[in-house]
C-alpha cells in the first residue's frame, strides 16, 4: 500500500510540475488525494445536519433595506468578482459559455460589464470587475473584453488553477490517448480562495483599501452589487455572507446551508452540496420541506478575515468526489465549491433574497426562458423576471425540451429561428423534433409532440396563441 501511494504522489507530483503548478498548490491537491485513498467519500454524515435558526443564522433582504444606513462610500470597499472559467460543455458548447448571445445582441461577459458600467456611472466609484478565468477561456474572453473596450485600472483577469483527473482505483493522474485536455480539470470554484492569495491578488486589494468581494457565477445576470449588503456587512462586523432563495420544485439540485450539530451540540454553518447528499437522503434533499431555501452562490466575503484565516493553516473547503468515465476509464475529479468556505467563519449570515437575483443558465430549457419574453434586460442591464409576468403573479417556468434535439446550443438554435412568448406560460414540454419557426404565444401548462419521424413545423398549427393545450401533430 505504502508503495501504490508513493507511486501514485510521485507521478501527481510530476505531471503538475510540469504544468508550473505551485509546490504549495501540489501539495494542497496531494492533501485531498491522501483523504480520498484514506476512504473520504465526500458525502456528509446526514446525522450531523441540523436546521438553521431563522433569527441567527438568517436575515432577510429586505430587513437589510429597511434597517441599513444609506451611505454609498461603502462601494469605495468593494470588489466584484465573476466565475468565468466554465465552457458550457452540458449546453454542447466548446468556447466560454459567458460569450454566447444571452439579450439584445449582448453576451453574458458584456452585460455584466455594463452592469459595472451603470454603477461606477451611478455612484461616480471605480468598483472594480475582476474574472476569474479557465485555461480553456482566458484568452477568448480577454479578447471580448477588448471588443467592448472594458478598462479599468485594476487588472481585470487572473488564471484559476487545474488538476489531474484521477484513476479511481490507483489514485494515478489519468492518461489518454486523445485530446491531452481530457486528464485535466478545473478543481472547482471553491479554488478561488487559494487563488486570490496566491496570485498576490488579495494583498494587492487590501493594501488598495477594499474589504468586501462580492462573488457569484458569471452566468447568473441577476446577481448586481447591491449597496445596502455592502453596508449591512461593515455595520454588523460580518464576515461571511450567503444569498439564498426560496425554494421551488425546479431548484432540487441547489445547494443549502445548515447547521452541523455533533453530538447534540451546535457547530458551523455548512454548504450541502447535492454531490454530497448520500442516495437514501435525496428525496429529503431535493424536498420542499427540511431544505426551504437554496443557495444562489452569490457571496460576500470580508478580505481581511479570508487572509486571516488562510494565513491561520486552518481554511478548510469541504470535498466533493465527482466520479467520471473517459475513454472508458472510471475516474474521480476532485472538487471544492467556494460556497463551503463558510465553515471558516463564525461570523456568517445566509441572506434571504427574491429571486430576481438567481437567473442562471446551465442548459438550453434556462437559455430559452431567459432569453424569452418572461425575462427583461432592465436599466441597470440585470436580467429578471418580466414585469407583467411577476403582475400576474407566476413563478419560475419550468422547461423541458427533447435532449435529442435541443440539449446542444447549435442545435437549440436551428430549432428556435422565432422564440416563443413565454411571458404567462408556467410550463412547457417539447417531444421530438419541433421548429419554432413563426411567432407563437404560450399560456399556462402547454406540451408539444412531435411522436413521428422527421421534423414538424409549428406554424403547421395555424395557431399563434396556445393555452392549456396538448398539441401533438397528425400523422397520415
Amino acid at each position: 500500500m505504502d508503495s501504490m501511494k508513493a507511486e501514485s504522489e510521485r507521478l501527481v507530483r510530476e505531471k503538475m510540475t510540469g504544468e508550473k503548478l505551485s509546490d504549495e498548490f501540489i501539495a494542497d491537491f496531494l492533501t485531498k488525494v491522501d483523504e480520498v485513498r484514506n476512504g473520504e467519500t465526500g458525502m456528509v454524515d446526514w446525522s450531523e445536519v441540523g436546521d438553521l435558526d431563522p433569527e441567527a443564522d438568517e436575515i432577510s433582504l429586505e430587513k437589510i433595506e429597511s434597517q441599513a444606513r444609506v451611505d454609498n462610500s461603502a462601494l469605495n470597499r468593494l470588489v466584484v468578482i465573476k466565475l468565468n472559467g466554465g465552457l458550457g460543455t452540458s449546453m454542447g458548447l466548446s468556447g466560454p459559455k459567458s460569450l454566447i448571445e444571452i439579450k439584445e445582441g449582448m453576451s453574458f461577459l458584456e452585460i455584466i460589464a455594463r452592469q459595472i458600467g451603470t454603477i461606477r456611472k451611478e455612484y461616480g466609484i471605480e468598483v472594480p470587475l475582476l474574472f476569474m478565468d479557465s485555461f480553456s477561456t482566458l484568452e477568448q474572453s480577454q479578447r471580448e473584453l477588448k471588443r467592448i473596450r472594458f478598462s479599468q485600472s485594476f487588472p481585470s483577469t487572473f488564471l484559476q488553477h487545474k488538476v489531474p483527473r484521477l484513476l479511481k482505483d490507483s489514485l494515478q493522474p489519468l492518461s489518454v490517448t486523445g485530446d491531452k485536455n481530457e486528464e485535466w480539470c478545473p478543481p472547482g470554484h471553491g479554488d478561488i480562495w487559494f487563488t486570490l492569495q496566491e496570485t498576490g491578488i488579495l494583498d494587492s486589494l487590501l493594501e488598495k483599501g477594499y474589504k468586501i468581494a462580492f462573488v457569484s457565477n458569471g452566468d447568473n445576470l441577476g446577481a448586481t452589487v447591491h449597496p445596502s449588503i455592502v453596508q449591512f456587512m461593515l455595520e454588523e462586523n460580518l464576515d461571511f455572507c450567503m444569498e439564498m432563495t426560496p425554494k421551488t420544485l425546479a431548484d432540487k439540485k441547489g445547494g443549502a446551508i445548515f447547521r452541523r450539530i455533533v453530538g447534540g451540540e451546535k457547530r458551523n454553518c455548512q454548504l450541502l452540496e447535492t454531490a454530497q447528499v448520500p442516495a437514501e437522503h435525496m428525496q429529503e434533499f431535493e424536498g420542499l420541506g427540511k431544505f426551504r431555501s437554496f443557495s444562489t452562490n452569490n457571496l460576500w466575503i470580508r478580505l481581511d478575515a479570508l487572509k486571516e484565516r488562510l494565513h491561520s493553516g486552518n481554511f478548510r473547503l469541504s470535498l466533493i468526489v465527482n466520479p467520471k468515465k473517459v475513454e472508458g476509464k472510471e475516474v474521480l475529479q476532485l472538487e471544492t465549491a467556494m460556497g463551503s468556505a463558510i465553515q471558516n467563519f463564525p461570523k456568517a449570515r445566509g441572506i434571504i433574497v427574491p429571486r430576481d437575483r438567481f437567473a442562471p443558465v446551465k442548459k438550453c430549457e434556462d437559455y430559452l426562458v431567459r432569453r424569452s419574453d418572461a425575462y427583461s434586460l432592465n436599466s441597470d442591464f440585470s436580467i429578471t423576471m418580466s414585469p407583467e409576468r411577476k403582475k400576474a403573479g407566476l413563478g419560475e417556468v419550468v422547461v423541458q425540451m427533447d435532449e435529442i434535439y435541443y440539449k446542444r446550443i447549435n442545435d437549440f438554435n436551428e430549432r428556435m429561428l422565432s422564440l416563443p412568448s413565454l411571458v404567462h406560460c408556467t410550463s412547457l414540454k417539447v417531444e421530438g423534433d419541433v421548429l419554432f419557426d413563426v411567432p407563437l404565444e404560450i399560456e399556462g401548462d402547454v406540451t408539444i409532440s412531435n411522436s413521428g419521424k422527421g421534423q414538424r413545423r409549428v406554424s403547421e398549427f395555424g395557431k399563434n396563441r396556445i393555452s392549456n393545450e396538448v398539441m401533438r401533430f397528425r400523422f397520415t
